[in-house]
């Protein structure tokens, strides 16, 4: 009831749009979700598994490790919401190059494959550019106090889209259309919600702040314990996300399951608005509880993988929406809070960049499947994830 009247009440000024864009982008990320439509759309083309393993770890990684290198640039611009501007520009010029190749190139898969790897590096080069801004803006314009119920007030309203969506993909997917004819319509809808997501975004009044003058140490953030502690945490957590994109891999090509890949998204999508309660819940006393449960769920989640049969399999994509949502509100709140107004930059920044040296984890994740199968992969996750739990145990409270 708390997160429902906090949307509710909510959805005025900059709170509003900073909701309203967020919903958006839940949208757009379930029609291009990257572990499971894109995963699925490259394993369609005949993608090796290493490539399967690139697809979603290209936007990713091309979103977080260019940020390090972007953080004087951001500091020393006391408005930061033009820059994001700009930068939505080009995204939207690399999801219209996915668009035209899946609409246009079907008869060429190996073209149509390079077109969507294009598409995908376009988006992911400039959301880097655009993303340091946009955190920058937010913690600007939302209180610190209010930032956990306002990350939980966007993964429940973005969760309710995400979940009808799944079932419009279930649809779309299982009508008797040549392929990738269903994929283009999907990256077609996907763009138009990222695109009004950016307007709406765009329309936030920015408070004023003093212009940083003078280099940006990215050096000071790491002399602090508790950032450390939370980059040991990310990376285990991290690499045991390897497994992510292959479990829709392994219900395609090994189950059999294309048909099944609307009812995994909009389950994946009913796990966050579901889980959101207790996530925000645990919030209040603390990120670091969300980050414990979150990480449970990603040990959890590979050893049911190994264990249920083909009928249960969806499971495991409900399971993985509970601990993403986890992993999202913990991660996201921790950071905001850990870092000092006048390190903030520079805490973001590093944090991304960091974690977008492991994004391409999933590529190790395909060249395991290839030379050992799938269980491999998916005990490896789980060994990574135990690791991940013990680093996040030593994390302070934040």
């Amino acid at each position: 009831r708390r997160i429902i009247l906090s949307i509710l009440g909510g959805l005025r000024g900059n709170r509003g749009r900073i909701l309203l864009n967020g919903w958006l982008i839940w949208l757009g990320d379930t029609l291009m979700n990257p572990n499971i439509i894109l995963a699925s759309f490259a394993a369609r083309l005949g993608a090796s598994p290493v490539l399967i393993g690139l697809v979603p770890a290209l936007p990713l990684a091309g979103g977080l490790l260019p940020q390090a290198l972007l953080v004087g640039w951001v500091a020393r611009h006391g408005r930061k919401l033009p820059l994001s501007r700009r930068a939505s520009a080009f995204r939207f010029a690399g999801l219209l190059l996915l668009v035209f190749g899946a609409f246009f190139l079907g008869a060429w898969p190996g073209l149509l494959l390079g077109v969507f790897l294009a598409g995908l590096f376009l988006f992911a080069l400039f959301t880097a550019v655009a993303s340091l801004p946009y955190w920058e803006v937010l913690a600007k314009a939302v209180p610190r106090e209010e930032r956990p119920g306002l990350f939980a007030a966007i993964y429940m309203g973005g969760g309710v889209l995400a979940f009808l969506a799944g079932f419009g993909v279930r649809a779309l997917l299982g009508l008797d259309l040549p392929f990738p004819l269903g994929y283009a319509l999907l990256f077609a809808l996907a763009t138009l919600a990222y695109g009004a997501a950016w307007y709406v975004f765009g329309r936030v009044e920015e408070p004023e702040e003093e212009v940083a003058v003078g280099r940006t140490d990215l050096r000071l953030p790491l002399r602090r314990p508790g950032f450390r502690a939370y980059l040991t945490a990310r990376l285990f957590l991290g690499l045991a996300g390897m497994v992510e994109p292959f479990y829709a891999a392994y219900a395609v090509r090994v189950l059999g399951k294309e048909a099944e890949l609307g009812l995994y998204l909009a389950l994946n999508a009913l796990a966050f608005i579901l889980s959101n309660a207790l996530w925000s819940a645990l919030a209040r006393r603390g990120a670091k509880a969300v980050f414990l449960g979150g990480g449970v769920l990603v040990l959890a989640t590979p050893l049911l993988a190994l264990a249920l049969p083909p009928g249960a399999f969806a499971l495991v994509f409900f399971l993985q929406g509970a601990y993403l949502a986890a992993l999202g509100i913990a991660g996201n709140t921790y950071l905001l809070n850990l870092a000092p107004p006048e390190e903030r930059t520079a805490t973001v920044g590093l944090a991304n960049s960091f974690l977008g040296l492991f994004a391409f984890s999933p590529v190790l994740g395909g060249w395991v499947v290839g030379a050992w199968g799938y269980g491999a992969l998916f005990l490896l996750s789980a060994g990574l994830a135990v690791l991940g739990l013990w680093a996040v145990r030593r994390l302070p409270e934040a």
